[in-house]
């Protein structure tokens, strides 16, 4: 038990995950966030190494013409406020902002897809472990389909050119399950070594029907890719055939 306390103290030490803002934070990281906005979520971590907590905030936007009434199934009001995402360098007496993005945090909920839960709900998170930013997704629906999907983003802080202060995506992961049937897949791409893992014929429900088998390919292509200068879409199996 000593030892595990030990490992868990040391885990802490280099992860952070997102909290709620308090009153002070919202009064402290008001002039990052932009007009129309407000303040949902805030990451403390060293990003870039230098020994000084780093803030990554989540905003979102508060138009009520973006919150839509719903006649059918799902929730009775679909909030499509944009989110955004901020990222802040600690500073002595205070933080630089250094990146942001507006795509890749999805709204609460979406007009196509009305039965989707938040992704960034519950099991949902922005996470900072050993100076890597993580951004997870969780995607399910209240009705229309069976399959949950957990998608990760893997971001590492890069300053090439010197001066330049960049996120690049170093790997993607997504893992599916079928709530019916009990079948799962998974997909790690590590966009560093170029390499595409894919697992298939799982099942969580049948040991019998459970014969993952794994399948390695190689990244065709582009695999440079950045937080301020990410895919439209992000559809990696269209972008790299798989």
């Amino acid at each position: 038990m000593k030892r595990f306390s030990l490992l868990l103290l040391a885990f802490a030490a280099t992860s952070a995950w997102a909290q709620e803002p308090t009153a002070q934070d919202v009064k402290d990281f008001a002039r990052y966030i932009p007009a129309q906005h407000r303040l949902i979520d805030i990451t403390r971590g060293d990003l870039n190494r230098d020994g000084v907590n780093d803030a990554v905030l989540v905003s979102v936007g508060n138009d009520p013409k973006r919150i839509i009434a719903n006649q059918g199934l799902g929730e009775d009001q679909l909030n499509t406020n944009p989110r955004r995402l901020t990222i802040l360098f600690g500073e002595p007496g205070g933080y630089r902002q250094v990146a942001a993005d507006n795509d890749l945090i999805p709204s609460e909920h979406s007009l196509e897809t009305p039965c989707l839960a938040d992704p960034l709900g519950e099991n949902g998170e922005i996470a900072i472990t050993r100076g890597i930013l993580k951004v997870s997704l969780h995607y399910w629906l209240s009705c229309g389909s069976y399959g949950v999907t957990n998608s990760t983003y893997t971001f590492r802080h890069e300053a090439v050119p010197a001066g330049t202060n960049r996120f690049r995506l170093i790997g993607f992961d997504s893992d599916s399950f079928s709530r019916n049937i009990g079948n799962t897949e998974s997909t790690s791409i590590n966009f560093l070594t170029g390499k595409i893992k894919t697992v298939t014929g799982g099942n969580e429900f049948e040991p019998e029907e459970d014969r993952p088998k794994t399948h390695w390919k190689n990244l065709s292509g582009k695999r440079d890719f950045y937080l301020d200068a990410m895919p439209e879409d992000a559809d990696w199996g269209r972008i790299f055939g798989y």
